[in-house]
């Protein structure tokens, strides 16, 4: 058996109190303790049975004994993904601790479906105990026929007389057995029913079981078990039936009354439909209300104006409190009920913006819709909320109406409040939202968000920065840094991003901590920096692990993960993120988002040999407002070069250097100019314009690193050996802090390489990172090279096999000619035949190339055709 210790493994949730009133079922713990023996004991009955009032007592019992047990709700799924996992993954001989899961109706599909896989793929490393009101989709029968599930339903769960008997007698000790009989009768061995009959029967002193039409028997019940109470007590039941979660000081703050505390005590410690939960050691415990009593109080207001007053006056005094504890949803929803107009008003204006980042439009709506007709004209300070709620429904018209409006509105204000900069912080982000896509101007809408931070006043603007929530400025932030980063402003983005995520972090706000961390990646990505990206992508998943994102956040984050595998040469995660990425709604709303995993798809494709599929998806232009920004020309630029130089394509080649050199990309321009150098057979030559570029700290890391191991090559093919050491060691060095494997992958192809590589692995003093690049690299060949892609070195490596080169001087006609080399190839393709296009395919340069090597060649040759240049080509020994 495994230790006590070893329950401490697992994040428990909190062990119901059993009742003062507790009658111990030993037959039902023999049952449970037979089926915890089994993977899965489920008990599926109603409401008001005595499954969780049996199970806390046999896990009390069990604890008390030193057995380890976890407790969980059905409320939390998170928890109980954490602890399926840990178990399913354990490696222990001793028999796994029992988790019980209470209300486990009220779990997801996803995590039933978690739980069928465990009970599926291994059923001994579980012992599941569930708590259901109705029959959940589990392999139940499956198990049972194997003898590894139990069932207990409720007719295993009604009292026995015995049963019956002990627990009337222990809310009413002057029962007779006649009293119990008929209870037992009427109740056919219902849990709450026997303790609603037994309780009127104390109270009244007479067991009188009135069969009025044909009410429900609870509702009955719970109604003259009710009118029995102290008026005091009603008044809490009614105050405080709201909260989804109550403590004894949440009651006191409900109700206003100092004993609401002890009433729930006693209530509780009575077992009338409401349980109390230990939260811990010197902490107070948590009361929840049984859904019956719930809604029987609903009702009841329902039909009584006293009563519904005071739930008002409790909805109030509980928007309030929750409001001061920072708990913005449940302050609006408290304030729906609270009939308080001016105090919806106050919570929209103030919060409304931080429930719309959480994912709480629905809310919001219903808070708007709370409002009297035409109450937003009348305070126009709610404009800016009301255009952010239209914006993230989907309402763009609407949106961009609110923020013309709201302008208007600020444009005309005499004196500024504290509300009016509220105002105006939402206009701004309406404004940034929309220099995005086009409709309004970017670098407008970046100043005038500067100007309302007070990071660049305006002139004649003495007014001190705004003081906004930390919410509305986490999220007026990641808007301005999303439009900087649009406009190419990286670094400002990046400081600006730095500044929201402490914003976010004070406010406690999830949501907005997983936005900063997603857009952020996306900025690190285009910058170079995979792994940074990475480890912000997965910061702002985590970060949504306790709630849920927007899906542009998830997409953001899942994008970078995607990039920043394919940089690790993790081609099945890069896959994996890509599929999740493409199938979300918003993945193509986004220019940025939209590029970048465009990129992501037709890279992937390079590298499983669908070379035409990544053409057709390369040949598409991001939809854009406007000029696209310069990383994602820049991007774009690159990734069409290295397809082109696997085609064979030097036009196309030589038109996206001309888009890098047009989008302000001079330095990467000049580099490929440089390595395209080498098709010339001038090693020296293009070494010296590769050094000459591969050290300016503008140049984008990932191409920096290409180069260099390009570098490395054409050193070894000069016979450097120790400069061409030097130059792989410089390779590692620029790859290794982010992972850019991706970028050498083309060198990597290179058996000349690998080879440097393996023996700088085996060598003396090998590089932390060489072992990991040569296991990556030495995977096997890429699929663009078996689908017939050649790179540059490919196209330019030297074989052994090839003929010795031709004379390049000969004497035509009295006189000395020296051919070029590049004249003497284009002599070679000639004689083979080969059309314009031909040769320029076979020695990778245009065509117009082509000709001019022709027109000097025929020059010097002293003839006009083809064929007489054949003639004396031959004649002369050039052949």
């Amino acid at each position: 058996m495994a230790s006590p210790e070893a329950g401490r493994r697992y994040q428990a949730g909190k062990v119901p109190r059993p009742p003062l009133t507790l009658v111990t079922r030993e037959r039902l713990h023999s049952a449970l303790d037979l089926g915890v023996r089994s993977p899965l004991t489920i008990l599926v009955a109603p409401a008001g049975t005595g499954k969780t009032v049996l199970l806390s007592d046999w896990v009390t019992r069990r604890q008390r004994a030193g057995q380890p047990v976890v407790w969980l709700s059905g409320q939390a799924p998170d928890e109980l993904g954490s602890v399926l996992e840990q178990l399913a993954g354990a490696d222990d001989s001793a028999p796994p601790e029992p988790v019980v899961v209470d209300d486990a109706h009220l779990l997801p599909a996803s995590a039933v479906a978690d739980v069928t896989r465990v009970l599926q793929e291994s059923p001994e490393a579980v012992r599941l105990l569930l708590a259901t009101r109705y029959d959940l989709p589990l392999p139940v029968s499956e198990l049972e026929l194997r003898g590894l599930a139990l069932t207990l339903r409720s007719r295993d769960l009604r009292f026995t007389d015995a049963e019956a008997t002990a627990l009337v007698q222990a809310h009413a000790q002057n029962a007779t057995v006649d009293d119990i009989m008929m209870f037992q009768q009427k109740t056919a061995g219902w849990a709450a029913a026997l303790v609603l009959a037994a309780r009127t029967l104390q109270t009244s002193g007479a067991a009188v079981w009135p069969l009025i039409n044909q009410r429900p028997v609870l509702d009955l019940l719970l109604g003259e078990t009710l009118s029995t109470l102290d008026e005091d007590v009603q008044v809490m039941l009614l105050s405080t039936f709201g909260a989804t979660s109550l403590t004894e000081h949440l009651a006191t703050v409900l109700t206003g009354n100092s004993a609401a505390g002890a009433m729930l005590a006693d209530l509780a410690g009575n077992g009338l439909l409401v349980t109390a939960y230990a939260e811990g050691r010197d902490r107070e415990p948590l009361y929840q209300y049984h859904p019956l009593l719930v809604e029987l109080l609903r009702r009841r207001i329902a039909a009584s104006a006293a009563d519904k007053g005071l739930v008002v006056q409790a909805h109030r005094r509980s928007a309030l409190y929750y409001e001061n504890h920072g708990d913005h949803e449940a302050a609006l929803r408290s304030s729906l009920g609270a009939d308080d107009t001016a105090l919806v008003d106050r919570i929209l204006l103030h919060h409304g913006p931080a429930l719309l980042a959480a994912g709480e439009s629905g809310l919001v709506a219903d808070g708007f819709d709370a409002l009297p007709p035409g109450y937003v004209d009348q305070h126009p300070r709610l404009i800016g909320v009301r255009g952010l709620l239209r914006r993230v429904t989907g309402n763009v018209a609407g949106a961009v109406l609110d923020a013309a409006t709201a302008d208007e509105q600020l444009s005309d204000l005499d004196q500024w409040t504290p509300d009016d900069d509220a105002l105006a912080a939402d206009a701004v982000l309406l404004r940034l939202w929309q220099s995005r896509y086009g409709w309004y101007d970017v670098e407008a809408a970046i100043g005038h968000a500067r100007t309302l931070l007070a990071l660049e006043p305006a002139t004649g603007d003495d007014r001190p920065r705004s003081a906004l929530s930390p919410e509305r400025l986490a999220w007026l932030l990641i808007e301005l840094a999303a439009a900087e980063t649009w406009a190419g402003d990286l670094d400002a983005a990046l400081r600006d991003l730095d500044e929201a995520l402490v914003s976010a972090r004070m406010g406690g706000h999830p949501q907005l901590v997983a936005g900063v961390l997603a857009h952020r990646a996306v900025a690190q990505l285009v910058r170079g920096q995979a792994q940074n990206a990475a480890r912000s992508a997965q910061g702002a998943l985590d970060a949504g692990e306790q709630c849920e994102l927007p899906p542009e956040y998830v997409v953001r984050a899942r994008l970078v993960l995607g990039a920043a595998a394919l940089n690790e040469l993790d081609l099945d995660t890069a896959w994996r993120c890509h599929r999740l990425v493409a199938e979300a709604d918003v993945s193509g709303t986004d220019t940025v988002v939209g590029a970048l995993r465009a990129m992501l798809k037709a890279t992937l494709l390079l590298e499983v040999g669908r070379l035409d599929e990544a053409l057709s998806e390369l040949a598409i232009e991001p939809a854009a407002a406007g000029p696209m920004p310069s990383f994602l020309s820049r991007d774009l630029a690159l990734l069409r070069i290295h397809l082109a130089v696997l085609l064979g394509d030097l036009s196309g080649v030589e038109t996206q250097v001309g888009v890098l050199e047009r989008t302000g990309n001079t330095v990467e321009a000049e580099l490929i100019r440089a390595m395209m150098s080498v098709v010339q057979g001038d090693l020296q030559t293009t070494l010296s314009s590769i050094d000459v570029v591969l050290d300016d700290p503008d140049l984008y890391p990932p191409l920096a690193a290409a180069a260099a191991s390009f570098r490395t090559i054409l050193l070894a093919r000069t016979g450097d050996e120790p400069a061409a050491d030097a130059a792989l060691l410089d390779t590692l060095n620029r790859v290794t802090p982010q992972h850019l494997l991706h970028a050498v992958v083309t060198v990597g192809q290179e058996p000349t390489f690998l080879d440097r590589l393996r023996r700088h692995v085996t060598g003396p003093n090998p590089h932390p990172f060489a072992a990991i690049a040569l296991e990556k690299l030495a995977a096997g060949p890429a699929g663009w090279q078996k689908a017939g892609g050649m790179t540059l070195l490919t196209r330019t490596r030297p074989d052994p096999h090839r003929p010795a080169r031709r004379r390049l001087d000969t004497v035509i006609n009295g006189a000395r000619i020296q051919l070029t080399a590049r004249e003497a190839d284009v002599l070679g393709e000639l004689a083979l035949g080969s059309s314009y296009t031909e040769i320029g395919q076979a020695l990778f340069i245009t065509e117009n190339t082509v000709k001019t090597h022709l027109t000097s060649l025929y020059r010097k040759l002293g003839v006009e055709k083809r064929s007489a240049a054949l003639r004396v080509g031959r004649s002369a020994g050039l052949l």
